[in-house]
C-alpha cells in the first residue's frame, strides 16, 4: 500500500469514527430530550406548580451552562446578540415550554411530543409565505403526510379525546416554528452553546418572575423531588443541549436532524413504560406518519428540520 493509499484509508477510518461518534451523541440527545414529559410529569404530581417546575428547569439548566461556558470562554457574545438571544428565552422559548407542559397536562408526554414534532411542518409554511420557497413535490408530500399523521393521532374518538388538548398541542408546533425560523434569523453566527445559555438564562428570569410573584417557587421538600428536579435540569435539558451540538459537530446538521427524530418514538415508549400512557391503533398510525414526513423532510432540498438543531437556538 502506498502512501498516498494508507492516508486515504486514514482519513476513511477517521470520519467514519467521527460519524458514529456523532450519530451516538445525537441519539443520547433524542433520548434526553425525550425525557422531559416524564421528569415534568412527575414533579407536578409531586405537586410542583407549572411555573415552578419550568423555573427549576431553566435557573438550573442556565446554572451549568454558564459555569460550562465560562470554563472554556464561551459567554462573550456581541451585546446585540446576548439581548436578543436572552429576549428569545424570556418571551419566545418560555411560551413554547408552557403551551408544551399544557398540552402534556391534558393529553400526556407520547401525544404531545408527536405533535410538537408538526413543527417542521409551520417551518416549511412559513419559508413558502415569507421567503416565497417555493416547496418541492416530496416536501409536500411530507406536510401533507404530517397533517394526516395530527388528523389520526387526534382522533376524538379514541383514548385521549381532549380537543383542548389538542389544539394547544399544534399551537405548541406553530409557535415553536415561529420561534425557530425568527431566532435564526435573528441570532446567526452566533456561539451555540452561549446562544443556549442566554434563551435558557431569559426563560429562567420569566418563570422565576411569574412564580415568585405568585403563589412562590415550590422547593424541594424529599429526596425523592431533589432527584427529580435533577433529572430535569441535568438529563431532559443540559446533556442533551451539549450533546446535541458536538453530535453535529461531528456528523452535520442535517443528518443529526433526521436522527433527532428518535425523540418523539423514545417519548411515547417512555410514556408506555413509565406512566402507563397507551395510544390507540389511530392514533400509533398517525406518530408513524409524522416521523416518516419528518424522515422524507430530510431528503426534501434544504431540511425543515434543520432547525430544529439550528445552530444558535436549540433548547428544547
Amino acid at each position: 500500500m502506498t502512501a498516498q493509499a494508507r492516508r486515504i484509508t486514514t482519513v476513511t477510518t477517521h470520519e467514519r469514527g467521527a460519524a458514529l461518534a456523532g450519530a451516538a451523541l445525537v441519539a443520547v440527545s433524542a433520548c434526553g430530550f425525550a425525557t422531559l414529559g416524564i421528569f415534568g410529569k412527575l414533579l407536578m404530581a409531586q405537586d410542583f406548580d407549572l411555573q415552578s417546575t419550568l423555573a427549576w428547569r431553566f435557573s438550573g439548566a442556565a446554572l451549568l451552562l454558564w459555569i460550562w461556558m465560562l470554563a472554556r470562554a464561551r459567554w462573550h457574545i456581541a451585546a446585540a446578540q446576548a439581548a436578543i438571544a436572552f429576549v428569545m428565552g424570556a418571551i419566545g422559548y418560555a411560551l413554547q415550554a408552557t403551551l408544551y407542559f399544557v398540552t402534556m397536562d391534558h393529553i400526556g408526554v407520547g401525544l404531545t411530543s408527536l405533535l410538537l414534532y408538526t413543527y417542521p411542518a409551520f417551518v416549511a409554511l412559513l419559508a413558502w409565505l415569507v421567503d416565497r420557497e417555493r416547496p418541492t413535490r416530496a416536501r409536500v408530500a411530507a406536510l401533507v403526510a404530517i397533517f394526516a399523521g395530527t388528523s389520526l393521532a387526534a382522533d376524538p374518538r379514541g383514548p385521549h379525546p381532549d380537543l383542548v388538548g389538542l389544539a394547544v398541542g399544534l399551537c405548541t408546533g406553530a409557535w415553536y416554528a415561529v420561534y425557530l425560523t425568527v431566532g435564526t434569523r435573528l441570532v446567526r453566527a452566533v456561539d451555540s452553546l452561549a446562544a443556549s445559555g442566554y434563551v435558557c438564562l431569559g426563560a429562567a428570569t420569566s418563570f422565576l418572575i411569574v412564580a415568585l410573584s405568585g403563589r412562590g417557587l415550590d422547593l424541594p421538600r424529599s429526596t425523592a423531588q431533589g432527584a427529580l428536579i435533577l433529572g430535569i435540569v441535568v438529563v431532559a435539558t443540559v446533556i442533551p443541549i451539549v450533546a446535541l451540538f458536538a453530535g453535529m459537530r461531528r456528523l452535520g446538521t442535517p443528518r443529526a436532524a433526521l436522527l433527532s427524530t428518535l425523540e418523539p418514538v423514545v417519548t411515547v415508549a417512555l410514556g408506555a413504560a413509565v406512566l402507563g400512557e397507551r395510544l390507540g391503533r389511530a392514533e400509533l398510525a398517525g406518530g408513524a406518519l409524522i416521523v416518516a414526513a419528518l424522515i422524507l423532510l430530510q431528503f426534501s432540498g434544504r431540511p425543515c428540520a434543520d432547525d430544529r438543531g439550528a445552530d444558535s437556538v436549540k433548547s428544547p
